[in-house]
Formats: C-alpha cells, sequence, structure tokens
C-alpha cells in the first residue's frame, strides 16, 4: 500500500513538474485551433467521398456525433454541414486541399507536444514530416471510416441472424455493444500508432499503449461528462448566442487536446 502511495506520488509530482516544464497549454490551444480548422472540410469529405459508396454514412457519422456532442454544438454543426455539402460540388478539390493542408498542420503540433513530452528537438527532414502528419491523417479518416462501417455491417448482420433466430429483440442491445467495442479497440490503435510514431524517437508499439488506453477512455467518460453539462445549461447560449454551438465544440476539442497530451506524458513516465 505505501508503495502503491508513493508510485502515485511519484506520478503526480513528475505530471506536475513536467506541465510547468513544457508549454502543456499552448500546445493543446494550438492543436485545438487547428483540428477545429480541419473538422468541417474534414467531414464534408468523408460524406462527398465515402457516401458514394456507404448509401446512409452521413446518417451514421451525424448519429454518432449526436451521441458525442452537446445538442447546440450537435444543431450548430448538422446546419452548417447540411448547408456546404449542397452548396459545394461532389468534386471540390480546393475541399480536399482545405481538409488535409489543416488536417497535417494539427498532426504537426500533436507532435510537437509528443516531441516535448519527450524533451527531444525535432531532426527529421521537413518531407518526413509532413509525409507523417498526412498519414495521421488518413488513420483518422480510416477509423471514423471503419467505426461507422462497423455500426452499418453489424446492424445488418445482427439483424439477419438475430431475426432467424427469433431473438431479434436483443438486436439494437448487440448492435450496439459490439459498435462500442470496436470503437475502442480503434481508438486505442489510432492513438497508439500516434503515440509511437509522433516523437522524434524510436518507441515500441507496447510504450504507447498506456497513453492510448488512458486516452481512448479518458477522451469517452470527459465527453459523456461534458455533454450532460452543456444539455443542462443555457449560459453558453445566452453569452454566445448564435455561436454558443461553435464554443462549446472547441471547449470539447480543446478537452481532447488535453487528455492526448496527458496520455503522452503518461508514456514518458512509464517508459523511463
Amino acid at each position: 500500500m505505501k508503495n502503491k502511495t508513493s508510485k502515485l506520488t511519484e506520478f503526480i509530482i513528475f505530471m506536475a513538474e513536467d506541465m510547468d516544464r513544457t508549454d502543456f497549454w499552448g500546445i493543446c490551444a494550438q492543436m485545438s485551433f487547428y483540428i477545429i480548422m480541419a473538422f468541417f472540410p474534414l467531414i464534408i469529405f468523408l460524406i462527398n467521398f465515402v457516401g458514394r459508396f456507404i448509401v446512409q454514412f452521413k446518417d451514421y457519422l451525424f448519429d454518432i456525433l449526436k451521441e458525442y456532442l452537446p445538442q447546440l454544438s450537435y444543431d450548430y454543426v448538422r446546419t452548417l454541414i447540411d448547408t456546404l455539402t449542397k452548396n459545394l460540388a461532389d468534386n471540390n478539390y480546393i475541399l480536399v486541399l482545405f481538409t488535409f493542408f489543416f488536417a497535417t498542420l494539427a498532426a504537426r503540433a500533436i507532435m510537437t507536444g509528443m516531441n516535448q513530452n519527450y524533451g527531444n528537438h525535432e531532426s527529421r527532414s521537413h518531407l518526413k514530416i509532413w509525409l507523417l502528419s498526412f498519414l495521421f491523417t488518413i488513420l483518422f479518416a480510416i477509423s471514423i471510416i471503419l467505426i461507422i462501417s462497423a455500426y452499418v455491417f453489424s446492424e445488418a448482420i445482427s439483424e439477419y441472424i438475430l431475426v432467424r433466430l427469433g431473438i431479434d429483440q436483443f438486436n439494437i442491445i448487440l448492435m450496439n455493444i459490439f459498435t462500442f467495442i470496436f470503437s475502442l479497440v480503434t481508438s486505442i490503435f489510432l492513438f497508439t500508432c500516434v503515440y509511437v510514431l509522433a516523437p522524434d524517437r524510436q518507441l515500441r508499439f507496447m510504450q504507447g499503449l498506456p497513453g492510448a488506453v488512458f486516452s481512448t477512455l479518458g477522451i469517452n467518460i470527459a465527453f459523456r461528462i461534458f455533454l450532460m453539462f452543456m444539455n443542462h445549461s443555457t449560459k453558453y447560449t445566452l453569452l454566445y448566442g448564435n455561436f454558443g454551438g461553435l464554443f462549446a465544440l472547441l471547449v470539447g476539442i480543446y478537452f481532447v487536446c488535453v487528455i492526448l497530451n496527458l496520455g503522452g506524458k503518461i508514456n514518458v513516465f512509464f517508459s523511463r
């Protein structure tokens, strides 16, 4: 018990000193800025591109967003996305360029934060940095596609099997459990790849796993709490009016960046 207490104390002291040493809050703000800039172009790009292969992709994507976003932010995002998708052509190459440009900038901000955690100075070439940033963007897009595909196929397969077995009343429950577990595994894998590849340091897959598990669980729990708080509060609407949904979205993304950076620091602590 004493060893566990001393370990916890050591961890708290390490986190406090490390956050003071690095520009923790500044990096989180930088990451959240680029992520919000990439958010809408990426969503529109996925709807236009993947929607050609998965007919109900847009509906499933909005279902997932509704689960994690406050109602205020969800209404803002849905209205803006619907407006933009109606006015933008499917083959809008400028949209694609904007998507990957801001997404790679967000990935570079993540790499800067991870390097700060390990006390590294970036020594990789600009080409390698941009390629890694592009890879993170692709991994993130693929993760979204996989999670929604799992949602689609689990619904179809479970409905077919359970109806034949005569227990179709459990269809929705089993579908939700499968999709939730699959999304957790996908998120852990994605975050582990980020934690291993982002720093300018040779790391093993297992060294990125503790932070990835923390980030996955932390983001899910934090967003549930944030969702409950926001849906029972009207202050954002009173303070920011029509921009209340956007501001709430910014706060949510900032929380994600804070948790993501904390996960990186957890990896540093356990790999010492």
